[in-house]
């Protein structure tokens, strides 16, 4: 699992851009970057669901 400070890395290395990340990142930084933020978006449901 991708941690927030990899996640970070990658972001911060294409400028906060996520249309750069798109067109020059490579498949595994943009699968992490997105693997991250689908995480967080579970976990965060989850616990205003009340069930985490």
């Amino acid at each position: 699992m991708i941690t927030k400070e990899e996640a970070q890395r990658i972001v911060d290395k294409y400028h906060g851009s996520f249309s750069l990340l798109q067109r020059e990142g490579t498949l595994e930084e943009k699968t992490a970057v997105l693997k991250w933020v689908a995480d967080e978006a579970n976990r965060k449901q989850l616990k205003l669901a009340g069930l985490e």
